[in-house]
This record gives structure tokens, sequence and C-alpha cells, in this order.
């Protein structure tokens, strides 16, 4: 495929689905990571597409436009459950359907926006905790409940790889999920409050925990 007819491509799945995350692009045209930066950053610079952590999202138009930047500015902010900044390390990154960007200091309160926000949800992107990368929290391996809790309890933590996600497990207990799972963990653990977020952690910014 050209590039020029990539760039087209992707402009269609982002105006029909309206974001896409960097890995779901590499497998879709089978082309390697830096050539979807450079069609991302040509893009965006003919005002094309917004780039969001992770991936691209569709520009609405109009005012709106400017809106939706300082929504995502706003949300490099603290986290929006527990109010904890987050760190590079545990970050998870939301990506409403309206294109508005919001941000978690670790898995387990990015799980708990998953079950408050629900449908509201286009994308979702966490970070593997050993070796920083972010990727699909959709594709991601969970180790949940584990003795290591450097945020919130209970420990949510996300893998990009199945092998590494079991040797952590076996290392710092816990149990080995699914996305699915980590869903279920979290909403058997606690009760959502409507708009008040998780009650073990939000509005308290407790000191973080350590192993």
């Amino acid at each position: 495929m050209k590039p020029t007819e990539r760039r087209k491509q992707l402009l269609e799945w982002l105006e029909k689905e309206g974001t896409l995350s960097l890995a779901e692009m590499v497998t879709r045209f089978g082309v390697t990571k830096m050539t979807i930066h450079r069609d991302l950053g040509l893009l965006e610079r003919r005002q094309a597409l917004k780039r969001i952590h992770g991936g691209a999202a569709r520009l609405e138009n109009g005012a709106q436009r400017g809106d939706n930047h300082k929504q995502i500015a706003s949300a490099q902010g603290n986290c929006l459950i527990c109010y904890r900044p987050p760190t590079q390390q545990l970050l998870y990154t939301i990506t409403k359907n309206n294109g508005e960007q919001q941000v978690a200091c670790c898995p387990h309160c990015g799980i708990s926006a998953q079950l408050m926000m629900g449908d509201q949800i286009a994308m979702a992107l966490t970070t593997d905790f050993l070796s920083g990368r972010l990727h699909a929290a959709q594709h991601s391996f969970f180790v949940l409940g584990s003795v290591v809790v450097p945020c919130c309890k209970p420990s949510i933590l996300t893998f990009s790889e199945a092998e590494v996600s079991e040797r952590f497990q076996k290392g710092f207990g816990g149990t080995l999920g699914r996305f699915e799972d980590a869903i279920e963990f979290l909403r058997k653990d606690m009760s959502i409050h409507d708009s008040e977020g998780c009650p073990h952690c939000s509005g308290h910014a407790a000191p973080l925990g350590t192993i």
C-alpha cells in the first residue's frame, strides 16, 4: 500500500471509529511503529487528526476543537478517581467517545473508571508494570491482588505479555486474569457510588503503598 493510500485509509478509520491505538494501526497496516509515527506527525501538521497518548483521534469540527484540547491538557493532571498524580510506570489513559481524554494513576483506578463510565469509553491504554510500555487495556494481562501495592488497593497491575505476568504472579502472588476478569475483580471488591468513584481511595490521596 502506498503511503498516501495508507494515510487516507487511516483517516477513514478514525472518522468511523473515533480513536485508534498505535498497536491497532501497526497491526492493521502491517508496518512499523516508526512508519505510523511519521504518518501521524504528517497528518497532525495538516490538522487532519489529533494525536493522543498511544494513538490518534479524529478532530471535531469548529469550536469543539479548542474545547477538546483544553480537556486533554487538563486530563494530564491528577487521577480522575483518587486525585493522585499519575506516574509513567502505572499510567492508565481513557479516551471517551467524544474524544475527551482522562488519566488514572494506576490500573486500579483505571478499571474503577471503566466501571463508572461503561460505554462512554472508546479506548483505554495501560502501562506494562515492568517495561513501562503503553498497550491496549483490553489486550492486557492482569495480576490481581498481589502483595506489590505501588498505588491503590487492592493492587491491579498490567503486563503486555502473558509469560511476564505469569512469572510476576509466581513471585508476588495474586491471581492472573484478562480485562474482563479485572472488571469483575474490582466490581466484587467495591461498591461504586454514582460519581464518587472508588470508596477505597476517592479523594483521600493517601501515601503510596509499598511492597
